[in-house]
């Protein structure tokens, strides 16, 4: 019989965090889904596409997962290639079992009896497919980041630069030129280059591979990780510049300690601070409003 790639998700795990991946034919699907701790994993849960569940990828770039659901019951969800979401709820974990048989014997999936979601603007896909949560800098995220984090201070630069220009090149003197420079470089985004170059210098060379759901995750070198055990946590301290009007508000450390006295600093350049808070939310917390300048 057809072989299909499946796998777990477990109700601490983030989107796109699964485990056990590996192609297995309807029976051994079966099988999977029998020995999965269905009630163990309802506790204190909130019921959304990320939940504790089993997921089938099939070939045709579409999936189907087996979740829990209201009221004691499972739910089976179908995403298709176009990533329209079909849903059917059921009482018994075996009354699913005949569309998942379907899911490995039909070319294309019969939705007749599934309810047709609206789902419109939720980018649900990511709830389906697996990522690798290795985060490093590129340049994509080089510019995403002093975007969010400096955009309004470069539009500014750029106005004074224009407004300069306009009074007439004959009336450019030195003073004017140092005043222009000064602005430019207190609200203008230089002081914003200089956070940016500090956190740069420090993880450019660097990768961090952490999900929500695994205890273990590793930072470091690129080329060499080193290991970390997040049950050695003692606690995490976020750095950061509080305020509507702090124009430092986007940029923030987080530093991670350890029983054994370890810290790691890791800003938000690499990795930003609220998604790894939600990948440390079983440790303490620590937040302390402060010019988050990152000290090696």
């Amino acid at each position: 019989m057809t072989k299909l790639i499946s796998k777990v998700q477990y109700k601490n795990f983030e989107p796109g965090e699964f485990i056990d991946i590996r192609k297995r034919d309807y029976e051994e699907t079966v099988m999977l889904l029998e020995n999965f701790p269905w009630e163990n994993q309802r506790d204190k849960i909130v019921i959304e596409l990320t939940n504790p569940s089993v997921t089938i990828e099939g070939k045709n770039n579409d999936y189907l997962k087996c979740a829990v659901f209201f009221n004691q019951k499972y739910v089976l969800h179908y995403m298709d290639a176009s990533q329209t979401l079909f849903t059917k709820s059921f009482l018994h974990l075996r009354d699913g079992y005949e569309y998942i048989k379907n899911y490995f014997l039909q070319a294309q999936f019969d939705t007749t009896q599934f309810k047709k979601e609206n789902t419109w603007l939720q980018h649900n896909l990511k709830h389906f497919v697996t990522q690798d949560f290795n985060y490093l800098v590129t340049p994509k995220s080089i510019k995403n980041y002093l975007l969010s984090t400096s955009g309004m201070n470069f539009c500014l630069s750029v106005f004074f630069v224009i407004l300069f220009f306009t009074k007439g090149v004959n009336s450019i003197n030195v003073l004017a030129l140092i005043v222009l420079l000064t602005v430019m470089f207190l609200v203008g985004g230089g002081l914003h280059l200089l956070v940016f170059f500090n956190y740069y210098r420090y993880v450019k060379d660097k990768i961090l591979i952490m999900s929500k759901g695994n205890d273990t995750f590793y930072f470091g070198n690129v080329d060499n990780p080193l290991r970390y055990d997040k049950r050695n946590i003692l606690q995490y301290t976020t750095i950061r510049s509080r305020g509507s009007r702090n124009q430092f508000s986007g940029f923030a450390i987080v530093e991670i300690a350890f029983k054994d006295g370890t810290v790691l600093k890791i800003p938000n350049l690499l990795v930003d601070y609220a998604a790894l808070e939600q990948k440390l939310f079983e440790y303490r917390r620590v937040e302390v409003n402060k010019f988050p300048w990152l000290r090696p």
